[in-house]
């Protein structure tokens, strides 16, 4: 198992045994960080970060496994996100991967996929960049598999209290062949944030 976190705090190397990799934010915004668990047999072969500490991309092997594990926190702004969408997109065209390597993409996306599911309150709607979004999901044959597994169901991973605001912006995008080894995927509280976190549980990835 890998864990994912939207961090930029440095006391990850006192209180994480296993290894971790991360860009930097500012001091008050943006940085990611994947962690990866001390027992888990994993093999870094590259690892790719921009300097804003917007997004994270490990090549590595998960017990002999090829994967390419993204954490990604996006802009806000839509003309921002397209730069930044397009970015991702050209980066993992870029890779050198094998053809049974999967790819697994998570983090805050800061957009919706669909107006009447992802969104509470205010004026949710489509942004323009979601449609860079969709050809990296389509170049990659990549699902949002709580979408998937959930697909009626509306709930939230980020809120605001004055005026009451929620949206579902954070997700898992991984390769449709892999759905079936997903064992569980969720929605969770997080502490100290207005954001959920997200959780994703591979029945082949164990410690």
């Amino acid at each position: 198992m890998f864990g994912a976190y939207f961090s930029r705090g440095g006391l990850w190397k006192t209180q994480w045994k296993g290894d971790f990799y991360f860009a930097h934010g500012s001091e008050h915004s943006r940085g990611v960080l994947i962690l990866v668990k001390e027992r888990l047999n994993f093999e870094l072969k590259s690892c790719t970060h921009d300097k804003q500490g917007r997004y994270i991309i490990l090549i590595g092997n998960v017990q002999e496994q090829p994967f390419v594990l993204v954490n990604i926190y996006a802009p806000n702004k839509t003309s921002e996100q397209c730069i930044f969408f397009q970015e991702i997109q050209t980066e993992l065209d870029s890779l050198n991967i094998e053809a049974d390597c999967d790819i697994i993409i998570g983090g805050d996306f800061n957009v919706i996929l669909d107006p009447e599911l992802d969104g509470l309150g205010g004026k949710p709607k489509l942004k323009e960049s979601v449609k860079i979004l969709e050809q990296i999901c389509l170049s990659f044959d990549l699902i949002d598999i709580w979408r998937v597994r959930n697909p009626d169901e509306r709930r939230f991973s980020w809120r605001q209290n004055n005026p009451v605001i929620q949206r579902r912006l954070d997700f898992w995008l991984i390769p449709s062949s892999l759905q079936e080894d997903v064992d569980n995927v969720d929605i969770i509280s997080a502490i100290k944030s207005d954001h959920s976190a997200i959780t994703l549980f591979i029945n082949r990835i164990e410690d």
